[in-house]
C-alpha cells in the first residue's frame, strides 16, 4: 500500500528558502484508484516524547514543500510530527490528464476518498497522539466534509484556514457552468481566465492572495527548482464538482454531524473564497470556533509576520486545549 521512493522527495531546493526549509525525513507514494498520492512524514526534533502529530493539508494547486518552507519548521519547534500529502492531481501525486499543468478532478469524493485512506493506513497507525489537522481552503472543505461522512478518524481537532465553504464571485461561475455541457472534451478545458502557469504573470502587486512577497515567491521558487510540481488554473470539470461539494456540505444536517473540535480563521481580506460565509458555518458546527483576522488575504499562513503572529497564537491555544 505505502512505499517509499526517491521521486517522491523535490528534485531540487531553493536557494531563497534554504534556511527555513525543512527535507522530510521520509517521502513515500501510497496508491487508490490507479493513483499514486504522494505523501511526506517529519519526525519530531529532540529527544523529548513530541507533543503529538499535525497533519498538513494544502489548498488548490499547492504542494508539500510550500509548507516545508517555513510552517514545517515552526511546527518541528514546537515539539510535534508532521505529515503531509499531495493532493491527486497537484505537487509530485499522479495528474488525471495528459497536460499535467490542468487542475482535474472527477468528483470531489475521490479527494474525499483519498484522504481517508491516508488517514486510516498511514497517520492512524504510527502518528503519535493527539493528532490535529491544519488545513487550507480546499483542503479544509474536503477534511470539512470528511468528517461529516466518516467522523473523526484519528483526529483530534482541526484548524480551517480560509476554508472553501463559498467562492468569492460563485453566481457568476455558476451561470458559466449551466451554459456549458457536462461532456469530457469541454469539463477538461481550462475555466476561462485561466491557463498554464505562466511566470512572467505573476506580478505581485496585483496578486490577491498575501501582502508579503517572499512568501508569495515560494510558488516561483519551488516550481523553479523541481518543474514537476507546477500546476495551473483549474478545469471546468474541477470548478463543476467544486461548486456542487460546497452545495453538499450547506444540506441541511451536514456539517451538524461533525463531532470534533473544529477552530475556523477567516482572512478578513479574502477575494477568492467569501469570508461572509464562514460565521454561518461555523455557526451550525457543533464543537465550532470562529476567528478573524481582518487584514489577512487567503493565505494566511503566507502572510505577513504581524498576521502570522495572531495565526499562531490562534494554533496554539488550540493545541493547549487539546493537550489539556
Amino acid at each position: 500500500m505505502t512505499h517509499p521512493h526517491p521521486t517522491a522527495a523535490p528534485a531540487g531546493i531553493p536557494p531563497v528558502v534554504a534556511a527555513t526549509y525543512r527535507p522530510a525525513d521520509r517521502y513515500g507514494f501510497f496508491e487508490r484508484a490507479g493513483a499514486r498520492i504522494r505523501y511526506a512524514w517529519w519526525n519530531a526534533q529532540g529527544t523529548a516524547p513530541p507533543r503529538g502529530t499535525v497533519l498538513i493539508l494544502t489548498g488548490r494547486a499547492e504542494f508539500i514543500e510550500k509548507y516545508a518552507s517555513e510552517i514545517v519548521g515552526e511546527l518541528l519547534g514546537r515539539g510535534y510530527v508532521v505529515v503531509a500529502m499531495d493532493w491527486r492531481g497537484q505537487g509530485l501525486s499522479d495528474r488525471p490528464l495528459a497536460d499535467r499543468s490542468k487542475g482535474h478532478i472527477d468528483n470531489f469524493d475521490t479527494y474525499m476518498a483519498d484522504v481517508r485512506l491516508f488517514l486510516d493506513s498511514i497517520v492512524a497507525p504510527a502518528a503519535p497522539r493527539p493528532v490535529l489537522a491544519l488545513c487550507h481552503s480546499m483542503g479544509g472543505h474536503i477534511l470539512m466534509r470528511d468528517l461529516a461522512e466518516n467522523g473523526p478518524g484519528p483526529l483530534a481537532a482541526a484548524l480551517f484556514c480560509s476554508p472553501m465553504t463559498a467562492l468569492y464571485r460563485e453566481a457568476m461561475l455558476r451561470s458559466v457552468l449551466m451554459l456549458m455541457p457536462e461532456l469530457p472534451i469541454v469539463e477538461e478545458r481550462y475555466i476561462f481566465g485561466t491557463g498554464p502557469f505562466v511566470l512572467l504573470a505573476r506580478e505581485f502587486n496585483s496578486n490577491i492572495v498575501t501582502h508579503d512577497e517572499r512568501r508569495y515567491r515560494f510558488t516561483d521558487d519551488w516550481f523553479n527548482a523541481d518543474s514537476r510540481l507546477a500546476v495551473g488554473g483549474p478545469t471546468l470539470g474541477w470548478s463543476r464538482q467544486a461548486v456542487r461539494s460546497m452545495a453538499k456540505a450547506l444540506e441541511p444536517g451536514y456539517l451538524e454531524r461533525i463531532e470534533l473540535p473544529l477552530l475556523l480563521i477567516t482572512a478578513g481580506e479574502d477575494r477568492l473564497i467569501d469570508p461572509k460565509s464562514h460565521a454561518q458555518v461555523a455557526a451550525r458546527l457543533r464543537h465550532g470556533e470562529h476567528f478573524t483576522i481582518a487584514t489577512a488575504r487567503h493565505e494566511i499562513m503566507m502572510e505577513t509576520d504581524d498576521i502570522r503572529a495572531l495565526f499562531w497564537e490562534a494554533f496554539d491555544r488550540l493545541a493547549k486545549g487539546v493537550l489539556s
